[in-house]
């Protein structure tokens, strides 16, 4: 088997570093930058934070199954990025960073996968 080629290690870091991104961001957008009530920012992680985390060991470890289920648990977050920056002016740039988050990790992940696939062919 070829080593792991220059454009495979640039897409798997860079999902890696998307989807971890992601969590973190939906976490900083419940926890301190949106407008959630003390006493509701438990259930809001719990909701929100939740899904990310159940494909977290496999995206980790680099398993292509788990990272396209990752791809799809990722796509709430694109349309909830999408919707809160299209309808909520005041916070429209923490919608556009989830969505920025979410659709970097869609697409660096399908080409981690597809390119890994690749050169194990080859």
């Amino acid at each position: 088997m070829r080593p792991v080629d220059t454009r495979t290690a640039w897409a798997r870091r860079l999902s890696l570093a998307a989807y971890l991104g992601l969590i973190a961001w939906v976490m900083l957008w419940i926890v301190v930058l949106g407008n959630v009530a003390r006493e509701h920012v438990s259930i809001w992680l719990l909701l929100f934070c939740g899904p990310l985390l159940l494909p977290l060991r496999g995206v980790l470890a680099g398993r292509d199954k788990t990272l396209i289920w990752g791809a799809l648990v990722a796509l709430p977050y694109l349309v909830h990025g999408g919707t809160v920056a299209w309808s909520d002016g005041d916070q429209r740039w923490l919608g556009l960073a989830e969505l920025v988050f979410s659709l970097t990790y869609l697409v660096t992940a399908s080409l981690f996968v597809r390119w890994r696939a690749e050169a194990a062919q080859a």
